[in-house]
């Protein structure tokens, strides 16, 4: 499942085996002013956990999404303070065993 968000997401090996997300925020995103950020983010991170409670516990696409809607909460409060620089591209490792355990959602 493909959701349409501030960054573009790629997935890299590591030298030790591991897998690292690259993310690149888009120049769309990095066009707007700070508000229209903050609120592309805060959409995007809404869109994302929707999508997240419509799939099965099973479903193979759950662990990414939601790995990536972590990452995505981490970095919304930079954002909000305008502390990331946006034409940088942000590393994030992950561990070969799941790193984030079992993540559930709370509305």
């Amino acid at each position: 499942m493909e959701t349409k968000g501030p960054f573009r997401i790629n997935t890299k090996q590591n030298d030790t085996g591991g897998h690292e997300l690259h993310l690149d925020f888009t120049a769309e995103f990095r066009a707007m002013n700070l508000v229209q950020q903050i609120d592309a983010m805060q959409n995007y991170i809404s869109s994302l956990a929707n999508d997240i409670n419509g799939l099965d516990e099973q479903d193979p696409n759950r662990q990414g999404m939601l790995t990536i809607l972590q990452v995505a909460e981490q970095l919304a409060p930079h954002i909000q303070a305008n502390e990331i620089p946006l034409e940088e591209t942000f590393v994030v490792s992950l561990e070969q065993d799941n790193p984030f355990g079992n993540i559930t959602l709370q509305n």
